[in-house]
């Protein structure tokens, strides 16, 4: 017995069906291969090159933040630039320390992985009081390697509470106390009281995205606080 017409064609038509539905299977796992996240893929970012110098504080941005408010108006000029770590951590009286003291220092980013690094030191003089600001940008792999970089700091600061490091690393010999570490887990500052002088330097260091800043700001006879921490903030809003 002959197959009827339509038994034939409706026959091609659940091929044609089927062909189709292999074919977009088929598909898939490329879709899928597009994905954040799935295994075999390469989905991180890399870390977009920063110019550090970009970074670094100007006078303007420095002077009202550091400026004892009877010191007419500041002018802070560059002193010193550099583009790797300051040696002579093991020339104080405690080279575990210095780093808590002195901004920049080998000790802090010898074996830290730093891709880049960018030194700057602005001084200045008011009528009763000299300023200094010292900053340092540096950049890493990535962020988890910035962030590491960080919490290692904050250890290490932390267990130099109290302190006393006597240097020459500022041009004069002093002696410099660790006081007052306060840190979160993204950030820290202390105070670093100058024997000497009666003045006091505030020390920060905190990290956005793959860059870590650190800033060291010094006052003679009536010391800084917190101020440390203000003048890194704002190196770190100029990040693109």
């Amino acid at each position: 017995m002959q197959r009827d017409d339509t038994d034939r064609r409706i026959g091609y038509l659940a091929l044609a069906i089927a062909t189709c539905a292999a074919g977009a299977l088929a598909v898939l796992p490329g879709l899928a291969s597009a994905t954040p996240g799935v295994p075999g893929i390469d989905d991180t970012t890399p870390s977009a090159d920063v110019d550090l110098a970009a970074l670094q504080l100007t006078s303007s941005e420095a002077s009202p933040i550091v400026k004892w408010p009877s010191d007419p108006p500041l002018e802070l000029t560059v002193y010193k630039t550099a583009t790797s770590p300051i040696a002579g951590a093991a020339s104080t009286s405690d080279a575990q320390c210095a780093s808590a003291v002195y901004a920049g220092l080998d000790k802090t980013y010898d074996g830290s992985g730093y891709t880049g690094l960018n030194y700057q030191e602005l001084t200045g003089f008011g009528s009763k009081n000299s300023y200094s600001v010292i900053s340092v940008a540096s950049s890493y792999d990535d962020e988890h390697a910035a962030a590491n970089m960080v919490a290692n700091t904050i250890q290490n600061w932390t267990d130099c509470g109290r302190k006393k490091v006597t240097g020459d690393l500022s041009g004069s010999t002093q002696t410099r106390t660790v006081n007052n570490v306060v840190s979160t887990t993204d950030d820290i500052y202390l105070v670093n009281n100058i024997t000497d002088d009666g003045g006091a330097c505030s020390h920060a260091m905190t990290s956005q995205g793959n860059v870590v800043v650190e800033v060291s700001a010094c006052r003679s006879n009536i010391g800084l606080v917190k101020q440390s921490l203000q003048l890194a903030n704002k190196m770190l809003v100029k990040l693109p």
